[in-house]
């Protein structure tokens, strides 16, 4: 019950930070794309980065919040790269035509 409602929450939170923070969006569809990159490396290197911390804990009882704590912010920002990257090609397919011949107004 948890994992559906972690990937529910963080991506609501995403989507809110798309929303909010239009300022902070990629500029291009490359840059989008770039992002979806580093958000995937960031969260393949989370289990190396738990394993080098959580031996290092003081008490077993704190690693599910250090897990947590590492992983909400490394999920939030794979779903939020994947937002702008869906909200790049849709800005793009949808902005209408670019270029061209200029079309006249007579016949």
């Amino acid at each position: 019950m948890l994992e559906p409602a972690m990937f529910l929450g963080l991506g609501v939170v995403a989507v809110w930070a798309y929303v909010n923070y239009p300022r902070q969006r990629p500029r291009s569809l490359i840059l989008a794309a770039v992002h979806v990159v580093v958000s995937f490396a960031a969260f393949a290197l989370l289990p190396v980065l738990l394993s080098f911390v959580l031996p290092v804990l003081p008490t077993r009882a704190s690693q599910p919040y250090v897990v947590l704590l590492l992983l909400t912010p490394a999920l939030t920002y794979l779903l939020l790269s994947w937002v702008w990257l869906i909200g790049r090609i849709l800005q793009e397919l949808f902005r209408g035509p670019r270029g061209g011949h200029p079309v006249g107004t007579e016949h």
